[in-house]
C-alpha cells in the first residue's frame, strides 16, 4: 500500500523482481506498467494539491492501492501452482 506517488519506486521494484520465472509474467508486467500510469496522474494531482488546487488524490490513491492489491493477490496465487 503506497501513501504517496514517491512510495510507488519500491513498490513497482519489488513486483517486477516477482515476476521473474513467472508463467504469465508478461500480464503481470503489464498490469504493473497501468499502475504506473496512474501513479503519473497521482504525481501530477499532488504537485497541483500543493499549489493550492483542488484535486480528487484520494481517489486516485485508493484505485492505486486496490490495483496493487489485486496484481500482490495474483502474484501470490501464480506462485501457489507453480
Amino acid at each position: 500500500m503506497i501513501k504517496t506517488s514517491l512510495d510507488w519506486s519500491r513498490y513497482e521494484t519489488n513486483l517486477l523482481r516477482k515476476t521473474h520465472n513467472l508463467a504469465h509474467g508478461k500480464e503481470v508486467r503489464k498490469m504493473i506498467e497501468n499502475i504506473r500510469t496512474e501513479v503519473t496522474k497521482l504525481s501530477k494531482a499532488e504537485v497541483e494539491l500543493r499549489h493550492g488546487k483542488k484535486h480528487a488524490t484520494d481517489d486516485i490513491l485508493i484505485r492505486i492501492n486496490e490495483d496493487i492489491e489485486l496484481v500482490e493477490e495474483y502474484l501470490l496465487v501464480a506462485a501457489l501452482i507453480g
